[in-house]
């Protein structure tokens, strides 16, 4: 039987984003369908196959290991690899931030280019990101084939003034901002691709209001929350020593870490810790708070790493001012933990304030303190909160995700397929 010819019944779906984002997931619930005709992704490493197979196990090979997905079919991966390495090496030269923000520009036109040129060869739906999707999109409307846009963030719209206050604020965190400065022509690039979708896909309820509040139908939207891998992110009974606060995320003021450094400097908490895993994007914004924040970085790690790292910390605080989901969030939950987090991502979606977790507004650090010093105080009240957390999110695992996402576009195939 020809793997790359079977399918039942529905589309036979190109996903493609310059970089992984959540196309691996999206990608194998098209495939547990029969519906993934192509994924198509700057770089992949099949570690399974030479030379990779003689590298020893360590750091090298786990960094690989991110851009490699094993349940996928190989035959139906395809790369473009080299003008993503023009891209790192440019950004790394890179003086300014705006510089790195148009290499990143230019690399999703390229890609999107080539992921036009070869439709409908990859598939016959279109399922691209933001600002990666607009020459496919196009292509696809002349091919008479669907398109179905992923917009992993909260529309530019939103984000851009929310940002520009924080830059005004606090000057000494603005090359940490993520997702803050846009060309008109970028503006313009993603305004269009929202008007050509057939339907647009979202992992919130915070998202899809930015959506609307660009003037998107809401009938074309469609909002559904990531799973998590509940056998990595289990409650731990041996809990760190010091009282611990876990980050799991890049060090981005965008999802407002001076907020919650404001907050840990007041010690609303005596010993507390806050443990980091992840990486500085642009200067790293925690320096200038270790010597009154207790930090123990942990780097990166794996996702394996991480579950173990978060079940035995006390708590996790995410005062984002702009995330499209929050992984962390839901991961958090399904460790056990009382999460702290605003409503400018998937909190609200998630949890029941003071019941389920805590949500508080952007920029509040009063906010943030009072809340933890309640969980320090109230350790069986905080424990059974975590439960309660872990209960509400048990239905949300990542096979559940990847039949939910499957359905959705099965559902836009046959929409478009009657018309």
């Amino acid at each position: 039987m020809d793997l790359l010819n079977d399918r039942s019944d529905g589309p036979r779906a190109v996903v493609f984003s310059p970089t992984p984002m959540g196309i691996f997931h999206q990608g194998l619930a098209l495939q547990e369908r029969g519906w993934l005709g192509t994924m198509a992704v700057d770089t992949y490493i099949d570690l399974a196959r030479m030379p990779c197979t003689w590298l020893p196990d360590g750091r090298l090979k786990q960094v690989l290991a991110k851009r490699h997905y094993p349940p996928l079919d190989p035959r139906r991966i395809r790369t473009r690899p080299l003008p993503s390495a023009v891209v790192r090496a440019g950004c790394r030269v890179a003086t300014s931030k705006t510089i790195r923000n148009r290499w990143v520009f230019w690399h999703n036109d390229q890609f999107d280019r080539w992921v036009a040129s070869h439709l409908p060869g990859f598939g016959d739906l279109a399922f691209g990101y933001e600002s990666a999707s607009l020459h496919s999109f196009r292509r696809a409307k002349d091919l008479g084939l669907p398109c179905v846009l992923y917009q992993p963030i909260a529309c530019p719209e939103t984000a851009v003034p929310i940002l520009a206050e924080e830059a005004e604020r606090f000057p000494g965190l603005a090359d940490s901002l993520r997702y803050d400065w846009f060309p008109e022509e970028e503006m313009a690039r993603r305004r269009e691709e929202r008007e050509l979708a057939d339907a647009i896909l979202c992992a919130s309820t915070f998202t899809a209001r930015s959506l609307v509040a660009t003037g998107v139908p809401p009938a074309k939207i469609r909002v559904e929350p990531y799973g998590v891998d509940q056998t990595l992110f289990v409650p731990h009974p041996d809990k760190y020593p010091r009282f611990s606060v876990i980050w799991a995320s890049s060090f981005t003021h965008t999802k407002g870490i001076g907020y919650l450094l404001d907050a840990l400097a007041r010690a609303p908490v005596p010993g507390l810790e806050l443990v980091l895993a992840g990486y500085p994007f642009g200067d790293d914004p925690v320096a200038p708070y270790e010597d009154r924040v207790r930090v123990r970085r942990l780097g990166h790690v794996t996702r394996t790493e991480l579950g173990a790292v978060m079940g035995r910390c006390h708590a996790h605080v995410f005062p984002t001012l702009l995330d499209g989901f929050g992984r962390n969030i839901i991961e958090a939950m399904a460790a056990g933990l009382p999460v702290i987090t605003t409503p400018h991502g998937a909190g609200p979606d998630l949890i029941e304030d003071g019941v389920t977790g805590f949500i508080v507004p952007i920029r509040d650090p009063d906010a943030l303190a009072a809340k933890l010093a309640w969980i320090y105080d109230h350790p069986a009240e905080a424990s059974e909160m975590g439960e309660r957390g872990r209960a509400r999110i048990a239905m949300l695992t990542e096979g559940d995700y990847r039949r939910r996402f499957a359905d959705r576009i099965g559902d836009v195939w046959q929409t478009t397929v009657r018309e």
